[in-house]
C-alpha cells in the first residue's frame, strides 16, 4: 500500500512542476494576437497581414513572444514574426520582424528587422525586402 501511495505522489508531483511549464507556452498568445492586428509598420495594414505578404505563396510565418531582454521592464514583449521566404529562383530567405508589445501602456512598436541574420534599418530593410519581391 504504501509504494502505491508513493507511485500517487510522484504523479502528482510530475503534474505539478509541468502545469507551470505547458501554461508558460501560452503565456504570450494574447501579446502575439495583439501585435499581429496592430498596424505598426504601414499604416492601416496588419503586421499580420504585411508579413503574409513578404512570406508569399512559397513561404510561411512563426509568431513567437518573449521576454524583451533589451528592456529592464517586464511589461515590455518581444513579438518575432519569423518568415521563411522561398523566392522563385528557389533561394530561402529568413526574415524576422520584430515588434514591442508594452503591456502597461498597450502600445505596439516595430523594433527591428533581420534579413538572413542581418540586421536592417527601417529604409535598407524596406529596399532589400523589395528586391527579395524581384527575386
Amino acid at each position: 500500500m504504501p509504494t502505491l501511495r508513493l507511485k500517487h505522489l510522484y504523479v502528482i508531483a510530475a503534474v505539478a512542476l509541468a502545469l507551470p511549464a505547458a501554461t508558460a507556452c501560452d503565456s504570450y498568445k494574447d501579446d502575439v494576437a495583439a501585435v499581429q492586428a496592430a498596424d505598426s509598420i504601414v499604416p492601416g495594414k496588419s503586421n499580420d497581414a504585411l508579413a503574409r505578404e513578404i512570406a508569399g505563396a512559397r513561404g510561411s510565418i512563426k509568431w513567437s513572444g518573449a521576454k524583451a531582454e533589451r528592456y529592464d521592464n517586464d511589461a515590455i514583449v518581444l513579438v518575432t514574426a519569423d518568415i521563411d521566404r522561398v523566392g522563385q529562383s528557389g533561394a530561402d530567405h529568413k526574415i524576422a520582424l520584430e515588434f514591442i508589445n508594452n503591456r502597461e501602456t498597450r502600445k505596439i512598436a516595430f523594433e527591428q528587422a533581420f534579413i538572413d541574420g542581418k540586421p536592417q534599418s527601417l529604409l535598407g530593410g524596406a529596399l532589400t525586402l523589395f528586391l527579395l519581391q524581384l527575386d
